[in-house]
């Protein structure tokens, strides 16, 4: 593993940790929509742990185990029109968020160095590396974690 993987790979594990450590300082409540027609601060908590169980870490644990699988897409508003529980706690998103970012953390670390180059196929961006996919997957929760603390 390159010290660049290594990087990704502590970042991969690390996201839930930063938003579990913002949501401990200043509380998620469901009910605090910025403006009509945009997510409230639980509802994006939400849709960045939903996006790593059914879509991020199934991609990366697919392209470990097959050969350059066809992966699916991810309806991101549907499953937050279908799943979304305005009454869940914020702590009980970012563990399950957390146990799902370890395991496939987890994985990733472990495979040989080689496996960074397999490939999976998408309907929307087409042939990617497993690195690519790790590197977007901490793209995306960087992404709502600037949303949530400001930054």
């Amino acid at each position: 593993m390159t010290p660049g993987q290594r990087g990704l790979r502590d970042a991969l594990a690390a996201v839930p940790e930063r938003l579990l450590a913002a949501a401990t300082a200043s509380p998620i409540a469901p009910d605090d929509a910025p403006e009509p027609g945009e997510w409230s601060a639980h509802q994006v908590l939400f849709h960045a742990s939903s996006v790593d169980e059914n879509a991020y870490g199934p991609r990366l644990r697919r392209i470990l185990r097959e050969d350059r699988p066809l992966l699916e897409d991810y309806d991101g508003d549907g499953w937050m029109a279908q799943h979304y529980e305005p009454a869940e706690p914020a702590g009980a998103i970012l563990e399950r968020w957390r146990s799902v970012r370890q395991g496939y953390a987890a994985e990733a670390a472990g495979a040989p160095p080689e496996a960074w180059s397999r490939t999976g196929r998408q309907p929307y961006w087409g042939e990617r590396t497993l690195q690519w996919w790790v590197e977007r997957a901490v793209a995306h929760a960087d992404e709502h974690w600037r949303q949530l603390t400001g930054d």
